[in-house]
């Protein structure tokens, strides 16, 4: 049985860890009552828990029982007769119901009744391990406490040594072995001190001759021997690092209670800041004399009279003077301005420098003629010098050579300004002067024109003989360009292929003139690369540049604007920008379109519609129908597409809205699967430009193998006049496209002077006949002759009708009479949101 035994000293704070156990102990009892024959009355749930047997198996029985040894029965009885005079305790051995044994403090009172005489017995029991494990844990608390004690003791000692200004260490008596040391020994001697009878690396106390000190003759060493104080005592170290140090050093031995000595602690004090401090200003100035050998700026130091003392071998370099002839010379002799007397060089400025002890002054962008001739940019800096007492005795003149900077300064100046390839202003810097030209102007001070000129054919150059052919040529004419304007007037290249000259002082018909000027140069240049002659031309705009030119962005547009007109007309021409010039106005809104459908396309504010097409014969058919495109407007309104499709027509926007619109159809249609089932064929629009966009076939073909829905549900409306620009590039579309099963059809037939030439070779399956026809076909017998012909014509081919813009039931009727198959227009059905369409 574990039998612990601990000392409790009896410090406060242990007494009430001590006082806490004992409350926890008392927590720990188990209460029973016995009656007055020493029988088992009360059973608490404590008891019940520390034995195993529960209050059934206990009341009514004597308390031995529980006892491990039978022997201890007698104990048990006398502890109880000894309780009727007072509290009784005792230590036994019990058994637990599941066999443990466990060692239990009995502590037995008599219960006595109104006239104070014993009427049974209160037993307490402890589970005696609880306790010891309790008070294992104080014991344990106790020592990590003063263990803590210790340390924090031991810190703040450490703490106190490590912010003295001198250097401790302490040793052991015995062993010599180093215990501690603060952080200033570790500065002083630049690391442990050196305390082994022999140091690899030369590091230790040195003696009046200079050799090692033995350890022994360490005044910490004597202090141990002597066993007394020994007082500051200077003595030479060297440093691991070589540095010397000479050191005041004291050491005392230290004694425990006994007297005996057990450790010694030695002082260390620097003495020589002083010698350090001249040292170093011994060194300083050195590496001053060896930092103005090696710099590379020039450094010229004058007296107060302003003769030279010292030039540096950079200054010597810039002047064309050496130290040894400048030395007491004026310092005009050795410097030499150009275009500037003494007052406004560095000489003046050197002399007001002396004369009123200024700060520093900057000089700069001056021009230093040497004594060897050869010219040097410059910037320099002057400055006094003055003693710790403010005493001026010279000055300091510093010339930093930047003749190369300044010229890569003006390299980079005119690359930022200037057209990399051609040599001409680039756009950036042409926009300023434009902006000058357009000030000049609204300040009253003459106006000027912009030609804004875009090259025709030169892309047949780049395609023909590749980009540096290309670029030569932009080189080539850029030069023949400069050598016939005027020197005052602006010419850039603003990328590409695109020029712009400003013509300054110049109205517009002058302007109109140097721009058809212009124009011939363009077109009467010859270009040869590689054994071949190419000719380009020229589309240009002319802006006027005079006060009603609002801003320098609404100028450039102009100019666009007016060149792209020029363009528009025909090519290698001259276009004058008017206001209210049909061109001019038509471009413009062109623009505002252009913008829209952009916005549009990002913003999905495109809509699909569709229209009904019909068999003329009213059999019931699965559906059929037409997409269309509308735009939404801010107000909520659809604007046609005959509002913007001409414009997305010309500036090549096509190929993107058609994308959108295949995208989307298809998408809306993978949505509707009941739909899908129900639908005969959707058709779908393609461009002109779309067709000659040959990327677009492997775009459609993509998007139809992803998709779920039937190809030959699709048909792609082709107009007369796109498959006829490039007819054998439509045939090849048509064919991929038809293989997966898609179905074609030809719109406006009838319209071109070559339909049925092309009729014959366009694998298309219906023919829409186009709606002028239709409309004119009761006042007209032409007109009725031609939808007659051209549905024969379409049924001995194999190919089926669609008439367009059916208005009423008599148009209908005649188209009934002429045997057309289907019929589209608003008798039919008039225009509706795609996504409201119900089955």
């Amino acid at each position: 049985m574990l039998n612990p035994s601990a000392s409790f000293p009896a410090t406060p704070e242990e007494v009430a860890a001590h006082s806490r156990l004992m409350a926890e102990c008392v927590q720990l009892y188990a209460s029973i009552q016995l009656d007055a024959g020493g029988r088992i009355s009360r059973w608490s749930r404590q008891a019940a828990a520390m034995t195993g047997y529960d209050a059934a198996q206990a009341v009514g029985r004597m308390p031995a029982f529980l006892l491990a040894n039978a022997a201890d029965a007698d104990r048990l009885a006398s502890l109880m007769q000894a309780a009727a005079l007072g509290k009784q305790a005792l230590e036994l051995d019990c058994r637990r119901s599941d066999g443990d044994i466990m060692p239990t403090h009995f502590l037995l009172e008599a219960a006595l009744d109104h006239d104070a005489m014993p009427d049974g017995f209160s037993l307490s029991l402890l589970d005696l391990r609880q306790r010891w494990r309790l008070e294992e844990q104080l014991l344990q608390h106790w020592q990590q406490a003063r263990q803590t004690r210790v340390a924090a003791e031991r810190r703040r000692f450490q703490s106190v040594l490590d912010q003295m200004p001198s250097g401790v260490f302490i040793i052991e008596a015995d062993s010599g072995r180093l215990v501690y040391q603060n952080a200033e020994v570790a500065r002083l001697l630049g690391g442990e001190p050196k305390l082994a009878a022999a140091e690899a690396d030369g590091a230790g106390a040195i003696d009046d001759q200079g050799r090692m000190m033995p350890v022994a003759r360490l005044p910490v060493m004597r202090a141990l021997r002597l066993g007394e104080v020994l007082h500051a005592e200077e003595i030479a170290y060297r440093r691991p690092d070589g540095r010397m140090a000479v050191l005041a050093v004291s050491a005392a031995p230290i004694r425990d209670e006994q007297g005996r000595i057990t450790h010694a602690v030695s002082v260390l004090h620097d003495v020589q800041p002083l010698k350090e401090m001249q040292a170093s200003l011994t060194v300083e100035k050195e590496k001053a004399q060896v930092t103005l050998q090696v710099l590379t700026d020039s450094v010229i130091i004058v007296d107060t009279g302003g003769r030279v003392e010292y030039l540096n071998p950079a200054a010597e370099h810039l002047t064309g003077h050496v130290l040894a002839q400048a030395r007491g010379q004026a310092l005009s002799a050795v410097l030499d301005f150009e275009g500037m007397d003494a007052a406004q060089a560095e000489t003046g400025i050197v002399a007001r420098c002396l004369h009123d002890g200024d700060t520093p002054a900057l000089f700069q962008h001056g021009t230093l003629r040497s004594a060897t001739g050869r010219s040097y940019a410059v910037d320099a800096a002057v400055a006094p010098i003055h003693l710790s007492d403010g005493r001026l005795v010279g000055a300091v003149l510093v010339l930093h050579d930047v003749t190369e900077s300044r010229r890569l300064l003006r390299t980079l100046a005119h690359q930022a300004s200037h057209d990399a390839l051609t040599g001409l202003l680039n756009r950036r810097e042409f926009e300023v002067r434009l902006q000058r030209a357009l000030e000049r102007a609204r300040g009253g001070r003459g106006n000027s024109a912009l030609l804004y000129f875009d090259l025709d054919q030169f892309k047949v150059v780049n395609d023909t003989c590749g980009h540096a052919a290309g670029d030569e040529l932009l080189r080539q004419l850029a030069q023949t360009y400069q050598s016939v304007i005027r020197e005052r007037d602006t010419l850039a290249r603003l990328g590409g292929d695109e020029f712009a000259l400003i013509v300054e002082h110049c109205g517009i018909e002058d302007a109109v003139c140097v721009a058809n000027k212009m124009l011939d140069t363009t077109t009467n240049f010859k270009f040869n690369f590689g054994g071949r002659t190419f000719s380009v031309g020229a589309s240009i705009g002319v802006v006027p540049v005079n006060a009603s030119a609002i801003s320098l962005e609404q100028t450039l547009r102009r100019a666009d604007h007016a060149c792209y007109i020029a363009k528009e007309n025909g090519r290698n021409r001259v276009f004058v920008h008017q206001d209210n010039d049909a061109d001019t106005i038509r471009r413009q809104s062109d623009m505002h379109w252009v913008a829209r459908i952009n916005e549009a396309l990002r913003t999905d504010q495109l809509e699909l519609f569709y229209q009904t097409i019909a068999p003329v014969d009213d059999r019931h058919e699965l559906l059929h129908y037409e997409i269309l495109l509308r735009l939404k407007d801010t107000d909520g309104r659809h604007i046609g597409p005959g509002a913007f499709l001409p414009a997305a027509e010309r500036y090549d926007l096509m190929p993107a809205v058609d994308r959108w619109v295949l995208k989307r159809v298809l998408a809306w249609l993978e949505s509707q699967p009941e739909h899908v089932r129900q639908l005969d064929m959707c058709t779908i629009n393609l461009s002109r430009r779309t067709l000659a966009d040959e990327s677009f076939q492997q775009f459609a073909l993509q998007c139809l193998e992803a998709s779920p829905v039937p190809p030959h549900k699709l048909c792609f409306e082709i107009t007369e006049n796109g498959a006829i620009d490039n007819p054998n590039r439509t045939i090849r579309f048509i064919e991929s496209l038809k293989e997966l099963g898609c179905r074609f059809s030809l719109d406006d037939f009838g319209t071109g002077m070559t339909s049925f030439s092309y009729l014959k070779m366009l694998p298309v399956d219906f023919i829409k006949i186009d709606g002028s026809f239709v409309t004119m076909m009761k006042e007209s017998p032409i007109d009725r002759e031609m939808i007659r012909f051209t549905n024969e014509i379409s049924h001995i081919m194999g190919r089926q009708t669609i008439a367009e813009f059916v208005g009423d039931e008599d148009t209908l009727e005649d188209l009934r009479d002429l045997h057309i198959d289907y019929a589209q227009g608003f008798w039919i059905g008039r225009p509706k949101p795609l996504q409201g369409m119900s089955l």
